[in-house]
């Protein structure tokens, strides 16, 4: 209950902030807004149970230097492609997921996707359905190209992949 307390309170201060405006109107449309903002927030909260905690260490620091890299070195390759410079293949590829921890697998999922010309399409328990621009940037992740980079603090439990 605290929690709410304290949220209560943070969204009052940054409303009255923000808005700049103090007439009555405006405080009770503030006034229910943070009212709605902290039963959403409670009906959540009894909702979803699950909380996951997430370490920040020096394998996550590289992690996030080296998946900027391979954005820059992305964005560099799909510009040519899309110059006409190199060929456009677009695949799809399906991986077997890596993880069973959730956080991992979302983490996982998400640099993907951030890579120009790749998109986590489905994932699964089991598998990631990845659509590529091109035949390279499938067999790169096959070969664990984003895998090799992920922090050491989530465990990997098999590293294969098929081709569709």
């Amino acid at each position: 209950m605290s929690h709410l307390f304290r949220l209560g309170v943070i969204l009052v201060i940054v409303w009255l902030l923000l808005s700049g405006i103090y007439e009555p109107l405006m405080l009770s449309f503030g006034l229910i807004s943070v009212i709605i903002s902290l039963w959403l927030t409670k009906r959540m909260l009894r909702i979803d149970q699950e909380q996951y905690t997430f370490f920040v260490t020096i394998s996550l620091i590289k992690f996030l230097a080296t998946l900027f890299y391979k954005i820059v070195l992305s964005n560099i390759d799909v510009t040519l492609r899309v110059l006409g410079i190199r060929p456009v293949q677009s695949t799809f590829v399906t991986l077997n997921m890596p993880y069973d921890n959730d956080v991992a697998k979302v983490l996982y999922a998400n640099a993907i996707t951030l890579t120009p010309g790749s998109a986590s399409i489905a994932l699964s328990d089991h598998t990631l359905l990845v659509h590529t621009i091109s035949e390279q940037g499938a067999q790169d992740l096959i070969e664990g190209d984003i895998l090799n980079i992920m922090p050491a603090q989530y465990e990997v439990k098999t590293v294969e992949a098929n081709n569709d």
